[in-house]
Order: C-alpha cells, then structure tokens, then sequence
C-alpha cells in the first residue's frame, strides 16, 4: 500500500484475510475449504461491553467476538456519551489491534536504537534509575504526565508515593481557560441540556467534528423540536453544516461579541430580573462596565453586523431560561487567545443573564457518581509537601491554573533547567502535540530518564530510554470509569474483550508494577479487579452487573434550580473578588488577542486549527483506513478564503509555504468561502515525523510546528491560536 495514495486492493485484501484464517485452528487436521467455511459459520459469537478508546469520549460500546477474534463493534445506546452511535474514529482506530506497527514487548534504548528487555528487567533497571534520581534531586524531580485515563488516580497515587506533585494531563493545551472560566463564576463546569434547548447558540465548538455524539445527536433532536441553531465560528464547521444561521467571526473576538450580548440584554432590560436578584452577585457593577460595549462597537471588533448581534440576543431572550450559549471547549475558550479566560467568564455570565443556569432546555449540572476508596483496607500515601514547579495556582505565577492538571507544556522547559530529570510519558504524545516541537524534544531528551508506556513507537516513545508496551484498549480491563454524567449519573467499564496477541500489558497493571519495584508496593497491595469493586461499593451495584451491561446508571435523576453554588457567595458571581483579590479584571472586559495578522500584508494570516471527524490528536493518523479516508476526500489541506487566495495567484490545489517565528513547511491550499479571509486554517493530527509510524509519516502538517511556547498569565495555558503565519505560493 503507498502511503501516499491508500487503497485497499483485491491482493492487499486476501493477504490481510489469508493472514486472519491462518489464524484460526480448528483442529490438528487439514480442513477442505468447505469444512472450513462450515466451521467458520457455525462458530459462536459472544458480545462484550466496553469503552471505545479512540479519543477521549469513552463512548459505550458492544465488541463481537469470533474464533478468538474480533468481529465488529456496536454502540451501546444506554450510554450517556453516544446513545449508541459509534463515529469514523471508533469503528477505524479497531483496526489498530491488528496494526503491525504495535510495540510487541519491552524495549531499552541502547545507543541508538531499541533492543528487547524482559518486563522484569526493565522495571529493575527503571527503578534503580528513579531512585538514584531521588536521592540526588529529591522528589520534585520526576514527573507523570498523561492524556487522562479511567486509571489516572493510580497514576496520581503513584506521584504521590514516591512524594512528587508532577501529576500532569494534556489541559493546559486545550481546556484549562474553559474550565477556570466556569468554575471562577458558578464554581464548577456544567452540561447543555440541548435536545430540550429552543434556541442553541454555539461559539467557536465544533461537536460534530470533535465528536461528541451525545452532543449530536441531541442537537438534531432539538431541531426537529422546532429549536433554532446558530453557530459563531470563523470557520463553516461540520457543526455550522447543522445550523440555520452561521456568523463568521474575526478569530479573537468572541469576547467582543458576548459582551455586546450582554449590553444588548441590560440595556434592553431582557435580562431575567428573578433569577438575577436572587442567584446572582455584581450585576450593578457589570451594568458599569458593559455600558462599554453596544453593538456598533463590536462590528468593528469582532466584525459581525451590529444589528445581527441586537437580533440574536433578542430571539434568545424571547426563549429564555429554555436556551442556551454552549459551554464551549478547545476553541475560542480552552487554550487559544490570551483572552480566553475573560471570554470563558463572559460565556458564563450571558448564560446567567438568560436564567438557564441548571433549567431545563438551559446549561446544567450534571449528575456525577462519586466513587468509593481504597482505604482504610490500602492506605493512601500522604499528599505531597511541595508544590508544582510549574507555578500552578501560585499567586503571582499562574493562579487561576488546575492543580489537577498542571501545566504539561512547561515539562520541556523545567527540564531544559534542570529541574525535572526523570519522567514517565503514558498514553500520551507531547514531542507531536505540544507547541514548539524543536524545544521539546530538547527538553524531553535533556532527561536523564524518560519512560514511555504506549502501543507504538510513537514521537515520545522514540526518544524514550525505555518504552513499555500497553495492551491494546479491546486487550485489557481497566478501572471503572465515571465519564459518562448527564441528568442521570453513570459509571462504566472498559474491559478485555480478545486476549493480548503481545508481551504486553494493562496500564493499570503496569503502574501497580512499577510501584512495587519502586519500593512502593504497600499503598499498591491489590489488583484491578478489587480496586473496582471497592470502588462500586458505594454506588449499590456490582462488578458483575457492571461486566454484564458495560454502563449502568446510578445515583438521583437531575433536578431543576439550586440553593447554593460552590462559589465563595453561593451565587453566580458576575463580579468575582477573588479574581480582583488576584489583580485580574473582577467583571470581564475587552482585552485584545496577544497578536494580530497585518490588514495591510497581503500574506499575513493568523492560524488556526481543529479536529476533522476522522481522527484524533496524533493518535490516528497511523491507521491506515483513517488515513485512506483522509487521501480518499482530499482532507490534508489548509484551509484559505477563496477571495484571498485569488489575490494571491493562488487555484484550489496549489502548494503553499506556510512561515512564523519557529517553524515553516509547505502543504496543498483549499480555497473556500467558508472562512474568514484574516486566517487560515489546518487540520491537527497530521505531521507524524516518528519513522516507525509508516503509514503517516511525512504526510502533511501539523499547527505546533509554527507555536512559540507560551503561557497565559491567568492558567499558564498555551493560547495556540496566538501564531502569524506567512502564507505565499510554493
């Protein structure tokens, strides 16, 4: 197969099934192809439920089982995250449980290359290394970082053993200004309640190439309820294909259009007067401050006409509490602008204005299953006496940062001085999906040990000094998992469906391993299977049911209204002390993006980025049916208004260079009218430079390529949508 034009040909397909029936014994005696054919139909199929691994969701699904193989998968429809649908990612990234690039055992760097080491070899060796490290540097020198898991709270208690903080996710580089936003104003993140929503108005998120399928799915029920959908986004998204009415916005702006709403919604005195009386603190002091901002004002800003934005805010006051602004994710809110914290508070605030905070049809909080502990049976080790050497939620530093996620991009640079010497990198791939890539592969080679847990030999795991081999997602059980909230909370269960085809192990049994040769094994005394049953314990249900249904609902059903926020004043703070205590704006105001492209520069645009239904982060673009559907509908491409690429001399097609300040690469143009002409636009997951990835390497770019690292003053995230590029023919 050519990696640049993928296809499945007649004798590609019989040496991939001539492989599959070579595997399948069914006695010591040579079978005609008739017999086998019989036996082949006759055979049983079981069904198992399971988790879906290919991208965060976790979406519930049913594997089928035949002769010791897997057969197909199905979405499970009492899961809360899909409802049974199950998206181009799930059914491809299956096919990586055959993928012959998979790691098949352990493997030790040894000068250059990776030679095969026992597992029991390999965790001495580790071990010895951490602990010497320890001794030297103490335990503020190691670190754990991961793209988060159903088992991340082993991983965190393993940190916490051995006394490190370092407990890190991917946040900082996509949700953390979201969620500090949120969190800053109601005191936690909440749920849409879209399928019973009248009026959807979705700023710079994309569920429909995220995917988020419940999401979806709940949307179209909406609208064929007769609710009305509208989607900001400087880009015609997958999701703005669903809508009504699309609004291009100017990348950076999205602050400038939510405070114009809320202007529009005092001044007009569409507000709902109840609930801002009773459940709200501020709003005299945000009446002061939004007087700044009608609408003409933001049509300059954010360049939406000023009586587009007086017509929507009037049709969402006219459905109000029944509506709802999308609480939103990576874009516009997450980790993209250096605004992205206040434009996350004003997305927060307008929800209030409208009353739909926990209503029906408005933003809710959703039902959660709180998990039993280990203890007092396993012990758990004391929390750490230091704090995070990368200023997370220190004032004066990044205080507003989730202590829970820590800073990851900040790992390259904390090594690069020193202070961070040993590491373990799980289920996660920072070398090709954090800014900068250059400096993090300096900072992560600076290390005097890094130890990669994956199922290829991916960027991170070929720099690795060890990598340890992960069971494929449909191989192994893991910890239950409580992902799947909504109005009714759910807990869930990924768990082994066919047995490892490697010398691989779960995740789960990897760190439990790792702890006992560490030296300690005494807070890790047990095993997969008991640490979920202690954890059901509290939920009423059992192992068992649970292995027999994949998901089960637990718990109270969701109520309308609340008492008390978990905020400092028990009420939706539109005015916030504590963000005025920590010298940030207390009400939001408008604060312009950290860089702009040059109007007057015909090649300068400001890039940005985002997830096509296909794949996820770098984690796909090694599957071959993925990647075929990518070669097959053209889709590595950066995205450029049409009208300005005109001007350039440019057809639909043509090759580019893209340049900034750290990087430059060339990739095919596609012209479109769905863009706004001061940007332009790539799809992530592409630019696999790892050579043990066949199918993907070398095939397109990737957005971190042209990243500066860098770090907003409120959470430290990476505002990834900062970057000016150059854009001219190649």
């Amino acid at each position: 197969m050519d990696k640049h034009n993928p296809k499945l040909t007649r004798r590609g397909f019989l040496k991939v099934t001539g492989a599959t029936v070579g595997a399948l014994s069914l006695s010591h005696e040579l079978l005609d192809f008739n017999q086998w054919v019989q036996a082949h139909v006759n055979s049983p199929v079981t069904r198992i439920p399971t988790l879906c691994n290919g991208c965060g969701n976790r979406c519930g699904i049913f594997a089928y089982v035949k002769n010791g193989r897997l057969w197909k998968i199905e979405g499970n429809p009492e899961a809360n995250g899909n409802l049974g649908v199950i998206c181009p990612k799930g059914h491809g990234y299956l096919h990586d449980l055959y993928n012959p690039d998979r790691i098949k055992s352990p493997l030790k760097r040894v000068g250059n290359k990776f030679e095969p080491i026992s597992w029991e070899k390999a965790y001495k060796e580790i071990a010895q290394k951490i602990n010497l490290i320890l001794m030297d540097n103490g335990p503020q020198s190691i670190f754990w970082v991961n793209y988060p898991q159903p088992n991340h709270s082993y991983a965190l208690r393993l940190m916490h053993s051995l006394g490190s903080p370092h407990y890190f996710t991917h946040g900082s580089t996509c949700y953390t200004a979201r969620n500090a936003g949120w969190v800053a104003t109601v005191g936690e993140l909440p749920s849409v309640d879209l399928s019973h929503s009248k009026y959807i108005l979705i700023i710079g998120r994309n569920p429909a190439g995220g995917i988020d399928l419940g999401q979806v799915k709940r949307i179209v029920e909406a609208k064929e309820k007769g609710a009305k959908l509208v989607v900001v986004d400087p880009r015609h998204s997958e999701t703005a294909i669903l809508a009504d009415e699309w609004l291009p916005i100017k990348p950076g702006t999205d602050l400038a259009f939510l405070l114009a709403m809320m202007n529009v919604l005092v001044k007009e005195d569409l507000y709902d007067k109840k609930f801002v009386v009773e459940k709200t603190i501020g709003f005299e002091q945000l009446g002061d401050e939004i007087i700044n901002y009608p609408p003409e004002w933001a049509e300059k800003v954010c360049e939406i006409p000023a009586k587009t934005i007086l017509r929507i805010t009037r049709e969402m006051a006219q459905a109000k509490p029944k509506c709802l602004i999308h609480r939103g994710y990576h874009g516009a809110f997450g980790a993209q602008y250096l605004n992205s914290f206040q434009t996350a508070r004003a997305l927060a605030i307008t929800n209030s204005l409208l009353g739909n905070i926990n209503q029906k049809g408005g933003i809710y909080f959703a039902q959660s299953a709180k998990l039993g502990e280990l203890q007092p049976k396993h012990p758990a080790p004391d929390g750490p006496k230091i704090g995070k050497l990368d200023g997370t939620g220190v004032p004066g530093r990044y205080p507003l940062g989730s202590y829970g996620d820590g800073i990851a991009h900040a790992i390259p640079e904390l090594a690069l001085r020193g202070e961070l010497k040993a590491g373990f990198v799980y289920h996660y791939n920072p070398l090709r999906t954090n800014p900068n890539p250059k400096r993090v592969i300096a900072g992560y080679q600076k290390l005097e040990l890094l130890v990669a847990i994956d199922t290829v030999l991916s960027e991170t795991a070929s720099v690795a000094h060890y990598v340890l081999p992960e069971s494929f997602y449909l191989e192994r059980t893991e910890a239950v998992d409580t992902k799947h909230s909504g109005k009714r909370a759910q807990v869930s269960l990924q768990q082994q469906v066919v047995k490892p085809m490697y010398d691989t192990r779960p995740g789960t049994q990897i760190i439990i391993e790792l702890a006992k040769h560490l030296g300690v094994g005494k807070y890790f005394n047990f095993d997969i299977e008991e640490a979920n049953r202690l954890r059901l314990k509290p939920l009423g249900v059992t192992l068992e049911q649970l292995k027999e249904k994949g998901v089960l609902f637990v718990g109270e059903e969701w109520k309308e209204g609340f008492k008390k926020l978990d905020t400092p004043s028990g009420k939706v703070e539109i005015y916030c002390k504590t963000l005025e205590r920590l010298g940030f704006p207390a009400i939001p105001r408008w604060e312009d993006p950290l860089v702009s492209p040059d109007p007057k520069d015909p090649y300068s645009y400001r890039l940005l980025h985002g997830k096509q239904a296909i794949h996820t982060h770098s984690m796909t673009a090694n599957q071959p049916v993925l990647m075929a559907l990518s070669q097959r509908y053209d889709l590595i491409r950066l995205w450029m208004n049409k009208k300005r690429g005109e001007r350039l001399g440019l057809k639909d097609g043509d090759w580019v260079k893209i340049k900034s300040i750290v990087g430059e690469g060339k990739v095919r143009v596609r012209l479109t009218e769905g863009l706004h002409p001061s940007c332009v636009w790539l799809p992530s997951g592409y630019g696999i430079f790892s050579k043990n990835l066949k199918t993907a390497y070398d095939i397109g770019l990737n957005y971190n390529d042209f990243l500066p690292t860098y770090f907003d003053p409120t959470v430290g995230h990476s505002m990834s949508s900062e970057i000016v590029v150059q854009v001219t023919k190649a």
